[in-house]
């Protein structure tokens, strides 16, 4: 007899749901697993823009340091869920600094680069010497001007009024820095910056040889004997052929206007003129072209002390000039400007007529005498400002920063390349700078041979006034003759700020923030 076996049914069906489970789990967990993943890869991408972010406002709070003169580094400080730091590099040429952010596991890097102006500007004068020639800053005199009145041109009538004062002590508001010597006399000062002195600046003098005072000169700050010479910034690396809004040659070149004017309707028509014919004088001695900085219209005579006539600079422009530029208007004595600007030009630029702002906390006026360069970027010609108006009457108040890259020369009559005695003080609301010297004699006297007057300057080592030019020593009755004309400097620290000073200033590497120039993400 045959026994046969017979399958269990459920037995099969058991087996068949576990694999159908086991495979169910198995995928299940796949793609839990794959979930987990994505999770993962979301949670690191959100990291990665929160570790960004973070490095965004290590920038930021970076900036702001800037702004108020404090370049350390930022260590690490938490936000939020992460933390940034930033490393500043104040390399040579190019500053830079690494903000790094960090969130989870996740890191960010940006590397910003950090524009500064050149030292000059942080100073009410500054001298560079780079000619290396022996030089020396010589501030003097006692109480206050004394006033001169006599009758002057109004352009219809004369009128009797001031028209100069002589005398007086030289008061600098801000710092100073002189590749050479400083020497201060009788009652002369150095103060702190004016009022708000936002920036704390104390009146400091700073000169690599000597600084010395005599009688009762004052400095308010310290006095820096042996300062380090400061090195000379690359004018050539601003190209501001390349950058500037206006190329102020081309704009004429393009309107065809060899002589006057530009045509109604261009926005340059009452801001420059070019080779005017009522001063041929002045255009027939220099070896390009000239433009003066004035309107067309709107002319006020006003006095020798007042620049009345309205001119408008424009907002945040960059005047690049191929020539020689004049404030020089024979229908006025000078300007009320507005507007914030900056003028650089490949000549020499010749400041003979009062300028001063509209408002005093918005309009700004940079005037960079750049000169020309030759292919291993030497100066071969121009980069001099000449301030003053020894040809034409009185300059007595000036705003503006003024940079020349080569010499500052006061009352020198470039025409002639003479000296001629000032008709009064002045007062410049700003600074006056130049890499190389600053010529400011303003004691004269009469000679007793000649009977003309002459610039003199005394040597405290021999306790003798000379000559400027013959260095000749002068007699007691040739002293006797002498008159001093004051100069008041009041250093204008809103140059300081990236949202007041004019555009275009030449970069270096100075203390004075003005932007960043470059941005990128760092892996």
């Amino acid at each position: 007899m045959k026994i046969r076996t017979f399958k269990s049914e459920k037995g099969m069906a058991l087996l068949a749901v576990s694999i159908i489970v086991l495979i169910f789990t198995l995928l299940g967990l796949s793609v839990l697993g794959v979930a987990n993943s994505e999770i993962l890869q979301v949670r690191k991408e959100i990291n990665k823009t929160k570790a960004f972010y973070l490095a965004e406002a290590g920038v930021a709070r970076l900036t702001a340091n800037l702004y108020n003169g404090n370049f350390a580094n930022i260590g690490e400080t938490a936000l939020g869920c992460g933390s940034y730091r930033v490393d500043f590099n104040a390399v040579v040429g190019e500053p830079c600094a690494v903000a790094t952010g960090e969130a989870g596991e996740e890191t960010g890097r940006v590397q910003v680069t950090i524009s500064f102006l050149i030292p000059p500007y942080e100073n009410s004068i500054y001298a560079g010497g780079s000619g290396g020639a022996a030089w020396a800053l010589r501030l003097r005199g006692t109480g206050d001007p004394c006033k001169i009145y006599g009758n002057y041109w109004n352009g219809s009538s004369w009128v009797y009024a001031q028209i100069g004062d002589v005398n007086g002590k030289d008061i600098v508001n801000g710092n100073i820095f002189v590749d050479g010597n400083v020497a201060m006399y009788e009652q002369s000062r150095v103060n702190p910056a004016p009022w708000p002195n936002t920036y704390n600046l104390r009146g400091d003098v700073n000169a690599t040889g000597s600084v010395s005072l005599y009688g009762g000169a004052t400095v308010a700050g310290q006095k820096f004997d042996h300062s380090a010479k400061m090195g000379l910034p690359d004018l050539v690396g601003m190209n501001y052929a390349i950058n500037n809004t206006h190329n102020v040659a081309k704009v004429f070149a393009d309107a065809c206007v060899a002589s006057g004017y530009l045509p109604s309707g261009n926005p340059l028509r009452n801001v420059f003129v070019k080779n005017p014919s009522d001063r041929s004088t002045e255009c027939g001695a220099t070896s390009g072209n000239d433009y003066f900085f004035e309107p067309s219209t709107g002319f006020v005579n006003g006095s020798p002390y007042t620049g009345d006539t309205p001119l408008h600079a424009g907002n945040d422009r960059v005047y690049y000039v191929d020539g020689d530029v004049w404030i020089h208007s024979k229908p006025t004595y000078g300007f009320k400007m507005d507007g914030k600007a900056t003028i650089v030009a490949t000549g020499n630029i010749h400041i003979c007529d009062n300028l001063q702002y509209v408002d005093s906390q918005v309009d700004m006026l940079g005037l960079v005498a750049l000169g020309k360069y030759d292919s291993s970027g030497q100066r071969v010609s121009g980069g001099n400002i000449y301030f003053g108006d020894p040809g034409y009457g009185n300059m007595s108040v000036f705003s503006g920063m003024m940079f020349a890259a080569n010499d500052f020369a006061y009352n020198t009559d470039p025409l002639g390349s003479t000296l001629k005695e000032p008709d009064s003080g002045f007062t410049v609301t700003g600074n006056f700078a130049a890499l190389n010297s600053i010529s400011i004699e303003r004691d004269w006297y009469t000679n007793a041979q000649s009977g003309k007057r002459r610039p003199a300057r005394y040597d405290p080592h021999n306790d003798q006034w000379r000559d400027v030019v013959t260095n000749n020593p002068l007699n007691q009755a040739e002293i006797n003759t002498m008159k001093h004309y004051r100069m008041m400097v009041n250093y204008d620290d809103r140059v300081r700020n990236v949202s007041t000073q004019p555009p275009g200033l030449p970069k270096g590497t100075g203390l004075i923030f003005c932007g960043l120039t470059k941005w990128k993400e760092l892996p």
